[in-house]
Formats: C-alpha cells, sequence, structure tokens
C-alpha cells in the first residue's frame, strides 16, 4: 500500500502535468473560483518559492538522496500502520514528480494559483542559496507533487510529537492482552483448609 501511495501521487502529478502543458501556453491562466483559485500555466527552473541553490545539480541531487533515503525506509519498515512511514511515502511520490520534470523537461510545471495576503518577501542569500526577493499577492504557483511533499512534511513533524495510529494500534494491543491474560484462581483459606481436613478420612 505504501508503494502503492508513492506510485498513484506520481501518476496523478504527471498526468496533471501534461495536461496543463499540452492545453496551456506558459503563462495562461483561467479562473477557476473567480481569482481566489486559478489554473496558472507557470515553468519554474528553480526550486520551490523561486529558490535558487547554486546549480541545477543540486535539485537533482537532492530529489535522489532524498529518494533513495524514504525508499529504504519504506522497505525497511515494510508494512506498518505509523503515519510516519505514510508521510514518507507522500513526500517519495512528490520528490520523483518533480525529479521526473525535471529530467524530462529540464523544468517543472506548476499550475495551482491560489489568493494570499500582500507581502514583500525581502531577496536574501545564505550559502548556496539566493532567494531574488519579490512583493507576493498570491501564494507561489504549485503542483500535485508539492502538495504531496507539503503535507507528507506536515504529518511527519506532527508524529514527532503524537502519531494517532500508533497510539490506537497500542491502546488495541494492550485491551487485548488484557482480555487474554488468565484470571488468576483465588488462594485458599484457612476455613477452607479446615472443613477439607474435616472431610478427609
Amino acid at each position: 500500500m505504501l508503494w502503492l501511495l508513492s506510485a498513484c501521487i506520481l501518476t496523478a502529478d504527471q498526468l496533471t502535468k501534461w495536461i496543463i502543458r499540452v492545453a496551456m501556453e506558459p503563462g495562461d491562466s483561467v479562473g477557476v473560483f473567480g481569482n481566489w483559485l486559478r489554473i496558472t500555466s507557470v515553468r519554474n527552473p528553480g526550486g520551490a518559492f523561486g529558490l535558487r541553490w547554486g546549480h541545477v545539480g543540486i535539485y537533482y541531487a537532492a530529489a535522489i538522496l532524498v529518494s533513495i533515503w524514504i525508499i529504504r525506509q519504506i522497505a525497511r519498515a515494510g508494512y506498518t500502520r505509523r503515519l510516519s512511514i505514510w508521510a514518507l511515502a507522500l513526500i517519495l511520490g512528490g520528490a520523483l514528480g518533480n525529479l521526473a520534470d525535471r529530467a524530462i523537461h529540464g523544468e517543472v510545471t506548476d499550475f495551482v494559483d491560489v489568493e494570499f495576503v500582500d507581502l514583500t518577501i525581502p531577496a536574501f542569500d545564505f550559502g548556496f542559496i539566493h532567494h531574488p526577493g519579490y512583493p507576493m499577492d498570491r501564494w507561489p504557483t504549485f503542483n500535485v507533487a508539492d502538495s504531496a511533499v507539503s503535507v507528507g512534511i506536515v504529518l511527519l513533524l506532527l508524529t514527532l510529537w503524537y502519531d494517532p495510529i500508533v497510539c490506537l494500534s497500542r491502546k488495541r494491543r494492550e485491551a487485548l492482552a488484557a482480555r487474554d491474560t488468565p484470571t488468576s484462581s483465588p488462594s485458599p483459606t484457612m476455613d477452607s483448609v479446615s472443613d477439607t481436613a474435616a472431610d478427609g478420612p
């Protein structure tokens, strides 16, 4: 099921991107719910939110290393009910989706365009990471892969404090163990010993 979840994310991501590339030119935009939600065709050669992490090879290396690590974690876990492993499966599907885009087209196709509060993000450089800065009145366009990665990261962070699936499974195991534990027979009292002695030969 974990591999199937990653495969479904990858398939949905590539299918929606293919539809956008075939049906729309870069920059085309169609309203879905007025101006609040639009489908806008964008080609993103950089990273998430317009970040530039130096050479393009860094994107490939990061996606490949993360994917390999997640695949090892899922393979070790096997079938599990831990929410953290399902979160990793979401991240894996999203990482492979954007990696496939870069490998095939040299850039990532984004298209989900939603309204956001007006703010200005200043330009900054942090090591090899460069952000050009820009006024933001809409959330940066994203795709299915980005959504899967974001949801997976949020779930993964939540499980650092509380995993409802693990807690529920633990309570069920404890309840089953308590039900299957045999009740101990009462120890004999002095009266019962006396009665047994009196009834003897």
